[in-house]
């Protein structure tokens, strides 16, 4: 332990944000907690003088930066006396606990008062009686299997030939009043036309208007 620091506070908010910034300031452990009369706090921590006195400035500024805190007093003391740690706390009390946490788990007493585990019932084994089932029945259960695996047949209906729907009525009049894409789109929709669909792009409307005249004709002899 090269140095031991101290912050004093009145409250105890004011000491949990100085000892909070004191740990994030620089590599000190913290070693004790001590709450006095008139609500005075002290946090005390010990590391390397540089840290101890950089840890100590962070909490201090700190604390300042609470509306209302109370810092009362700080102080650094380097590279303290031995006999210091009676009268205060020079190391972690995490060490301490863990020690006394191990002798306890290692007394006779409680190995003695651990649990013994129940002994285990005895399994009574029970025989079971034999089946006694007839061959018989089984096959009688074994025949429906065999006859719903068997694929079903259905009869297929004779298809009725449809009745041949009427053709389109369209009139000269009434396609030279369409646009030129209407009637091409008509004359691909419609069998039996004579023009390819490459004639049909490219074709005219007067020559779109007779092919689509000539094919609704044959449609209805």
């Amino acid at each position: 332990m090269d140095a031991l620091g101290f912050i004093e506070t009145k409250g105890l908010l004011a000491a949990i944000e100085g000892a909070d910034a004191m740990l994030k300031a620089a590599a000190v452990t913290l070693l004790e907690k001590n709450i006095s009369g008139g609500g005075l706090v002290t946090i005390s921590v010990s590391g390397e003088v540089s840290a101890v006195q950089a840890s100590v400035e962070a909490g201090t500024a700190a604390i300042s930066r609470i509306e209302g805190a109370e810092l009362v007093s700080h102080h650094v003391i380097a590279r303290p006396y031995d006999d210091i740690s009676k009268i205060i706390a020079t190391s972690a009390p995490v060490a301490a606990a863990k020690e006394i946490s191990r002798e306890v788990a290692q007394s006779p007493a409680s190995a003695e008062g651990q649990a013994q585990p129940a002994p285990a019932e005895e399994k009574v084994e029970v025989e079971e009686a034999p089946k006694t089932e007839p061959e018989v029945l089984k096959e009688e259960i074994e025949a429906p299997a065999v006859q719903e695996s068997a694929p079903k047949t259905e009869e297929v209906a004779p298809k009725t030939p449809k009745a041949k729907e009427a053709a389109p009525q369209f009139k000269p009049a009434e396609l030279r009043k369409m646009k030129i894409s209407k009637v091409r789109q008509i004359a691909r929709s419609l069998e039996g036309i004579s023009l390819t669909n490459e004639e049909v792009k490219k074709a005219t409307k007067k020559t779109l208007i007779d092919a689509i005249i000539n094919v609704t004709r044959q449609i209805e002899e």
